[in-house]
């Protein structure tokens, strides 16, 4: 097992995010975490990422708890992809990509790891002379991408990926993550889009006002006729046929 989330619970001063949630992932795995707008997918990624937040509960990775120190986390191996890209702007794709890579001493792994990067993303290395804000938003997406694989993770966690962008580009930027689990990383997501998030995911969970209601393996979510009618918009499409 290489995370193991028990009993969590996340407080935003009087608000609960989240109620004694407890889930697991193993090395290699995509897992998916799916659920409304407030459901509590990005205070998870958070927390595990190492942001300080008021909870009670534990996170171990790889057999050892995790503290609330960001860069403890990224040291440790889990690179956070955050809602929004947050990219440096006024600095070049190479820039943002140094950046990612901060903690690398080495510059013969720096310079594999960015070559590595470059072939995953053959149009960020077009533009890495251009700064972050002259990007697509396509482009910034798999900037933020880039930058988090600079870390050298083992465990990658991707917060709405596809928001903002068209369908073309969210169906190329799916077919990356299947390439990035094959390199050898394990994935967790949270995806507005369920349908393609659970196409991809070997497991999901699903979520709803903090607690895990369902969980199983994506293709068999995908065909839950409860997570098609909330989730998938089955009912919506048989109402307008």
């Amino acid at each position: 097992m290489m995370l193991q989330v028990k009993d969590l619970s996340v407080f935003y001063g009087k608000i609960q995010a989240l109620d004694k949630l407890s889930m697991e992932i193993h090395q290699g795995e995509i897992i998916s975490m799916i659920g409304a707008n407030g459901a509590g997918k990005s205070t998870l990624l958070k927390a595990i990422a190492g942001l300080r937040l008021q909870m009670n509960g534990s996170i171990t990775f790889e057999g050892e708890p995790l503290v609330s120190k960001t860069h403890e986390t990224v040291k440790r191996g889990i690179a956070l992809v955050p809602e929004g890209r947050h990219i440096f702007g006024n600095l070049t794709v190479y820039e943002n990509l140094v950046m990612g890579s901060y903690l690398q001493k080495d510059k013969k792994v720096f310079k594999e790891d960015l070559e590595s990067v470059y072939e995953l993303f053959p149009r960020l290395f077009e533009r890495q002379k251009q700064t972050g804000s002259t990007l697509s938003g396509g482009e910034q997406q798999m900037l933020a991408i880039g930058r988090g694989l600079m870390s050298k993770p083992k465990l990658l966690l991707l917060d709405e990926p596809s928001l903002g962008l068209a369908p073309k580009l969210v169906s190329e930027i799916f077919k990356k993550f299947e390439k990035i689990n094959k390199m050898g990383l394990t994935i967790l997501l949270v995806e507005q889009n369920a349908r393609q998030a659970l196409a991809l995911s070997h497991r999901a969970y699903v979520l709803q006002t903090g607690r895990i209601i369902k969980q199983g393996l994506g293709k068999d979510l995908l065909a839950d006729p409860e997570v098609q009618e909330a989730y998938l918009g089955a009912k919506q499409k048989a109402a307008a046929v």
